[in-house]
């Protein structure tokens, strides 16, 4: 998946890019009901200078197994939870709470394996071009390229 952006922030080789939410996020409102804001920044390594507008792209592989980081994990850590709850024959509110705290280990877990795992190259998105100094948007460019 490649997605546009602009660079707001550069520290070193370490850029903050903002991307707009795509067309297709308008009706969904799935995040926060709407709320949320209608960007989201993204930091990425690579050569570009503020204000430039860049391809970021995630590794084909990662982004499936990513998103089982982000969801599957702590919803397996809180079955576990429910199951020790009720193999131990717990009463339904302890199992609940056993479940609870499985979902919170599992969100912890997630977290602290997607701090390792952003510091490997393999695993981080990476800039495939970038455009200087384009007015154009985001959809212009997609057009131009195909």
């Amino acid at each position: 998946m490649i997605r546009t952006g602009f660079v707001k922030s550069k520290k070193g080789d370490k850029l903050s890019v903002c991307f707009e939410r795509p067309s297709s996020c308008e009706g969904c409102k799935g995040c926060a009901k709407g709320l949320m804001s209608k960007s989201e920044l993204l930091t990425v390594y690579g050569e570009a200078e503020i204000g430039d507008f860049v391809d970021v792209q995630m590794p084909e592989n990662r982004v499936f197994q990513a998103a089982l980081l982000a969801y599957a994990l702590p919803l397996c850590v809180m079955i576990a939870g429910l199951v020790a709850g009720s193999l131990l024959g717990m009463t339904d509110t302890v199992t609940f709470v056993f479940a609870l705290i499985g979902l919170a280990l599992g969100f912890v877990f997630s977290r602290l394996a997607e701090k390792y795992l952003s510091k490997r190259k393999n695993w981080r998105p990476a800039i495939v071009a970038v455009h200087k100094n384009t007015v154009c948007t985001a959809e212009e460019r997609k057009e131009e390229n195909e």
